[in-house]
């Protein structure tokens, strides 16, 4: 399974429930019809600050070196789930899933994603590949959850082989444990290049001022952990107990920084982890 991230900033022309709606509403009208996809999430950032959310307590305890400037970089994030980097790259094409009056016929304009790139986001999206792992699934009720977002950073004396192994392993075990919990995926973010190919060539990420602004919203961290509760008090119950005082003194061993975001989640495609069929669906 290839899952990719792709972080996004709305345009300066929009107000954020302005670039919410359009990204909720048209856009994913057409990213869900992505050929081959496999699972399409979007969180869109909370309209509550996180203080709000969890708790002054909570988040003056929890919070290690965030960076001043990091809500400047994003409103929403989109999750994308593919079979393969070959399903990936050839998503944007046409799509013979238009009814009309001689049955199916093709959709050009599922090959631009809605062709409004321009004036929903302030440049390109921060679109990166990420090494999934499934602390628990995720059960979702038939109403609205709490999601947060973890973001957390490697020390630089941490090796990342021992970083991955650490937070998928003692540290995720240890969290999943928190009552209540919905569902937790850890979320490591690799290498691989999955920009190239899938954007024109001529995109503002690849410019120089592209490359810089990108990498400087990665360089505040390096994973990103998600968390589903009922409610907010849940997850902050929890880490404010004596019970997982062993999970901070983990996090002060294996994180150079910490910090949260809520996002309010959109299932646009349901994740299929499953083997694909041999009929094409969503």
């Amino acid at each position: 399974m290839l899952k990719v991230f792709g972080f996004v900033k709305r345009h300066p022309s929009l107000t954020h429930d302005e670039y919410r709606a359009g990204h909720v509403g048209y856009h994913n009208s057409f990213g869900r019809r992505l050929i081959n996809i496999r699972g399409y999430l979007l969180n869109v950032a909370s309209n509550r600050p996180i203080t709000d959310s969890l708790g002054a307590e909570a988040i003056t305890k929890l919070t290690t070196n965030e960076p001043a400037d990091f809500d400047d970089g994003w409103d929403g994030w989109g999750q994308l789930m593919f079979d393969s980097m070959e399903d990936y790259l050839g998503a944007k094409s046409p799509a013979r899933d238009r009814a009309g009056p001689n049955g199916l016929g093709t959709d050009t304009m599922v090959a631009k994603v809605g062709d409004d790139f321009d004036q929903l986001y302030a440049g390109s999206p921060f679109q990166f590949h990420v090494d999934e792992h499934i602390a628990m699934p995720v059960r979702r009720p038939e109403r609205k959850l709490f999601k947060l977002a973890q973001f957390v950073k490697k020390p630089a004396s941490l090796e990342p082989d021992l970083f991955r192994a650490y937070l998928t392993g003692r540290y995720a075990t240890l969290a999943a444990t928190m009552p209540g919990l919905r569902g937790m995926i850890v979320n490591v973010r690799t290498n691989l290049d999955v920009m190239s190919k899938f954007f024109a060539e001529d995109s503002e990420g690849f410019t120089p001022e592209g490359i810089v602004r990108r990498e400087s919203f990665y360089s505040g961290w390096d994973a990103l952990i998600e968390y589903w509760f009922d409610e907010p008090e849940q997850f902050s119950g929890a880490r404010l107990s004596s019970g997982f005082d062993q999970l901070s003194e983990l996090e002060s061993d294996i994180f150079s920084a910490v910090f949260y975001r809520e996002v309010d989640e959109t299932v646009a495609v349901l994740p299929k982890r499953d083997p694909a069929p041999t009929f094409y669906h969503r």
